[in-house]
């Protein structure tokens, strides 16, 4: 049996995910227009880098109250 993902390491693989689906999308609407997939377009792309940014910055909030919590414990 795994073991169960901690929160870090699920937003670590949610960050990596949403990467590699904009990059994907990048290469697929830098081709020819007629090429393009009709649901995949710049804004898609936009969107998937900036949920990885958010997530992030709560990658970056839970270092700092490991750090925190680092410190008074």
């Amino acid at each position: 049996m795994s073991k169960p993902v901690s929160k870090r390491e699920l937003l670590e693989m949610q960050i990596k995910t949403y990467e590699f689906y904009a990059g994907l999308i990048d290469r697929a609407i830098g081709g020819s227009r007629a090429n393009t997939m009709p649901k995949w377009d710049e804004q898609r792309a936009l969107e998937y880098r900036q949920l990885a940014d958010g997530l992030r910055e709560q990658l970056a909030e839970m270092d700092k109250q490991d750090a925190a919590s680092a410190q008074t414990g």
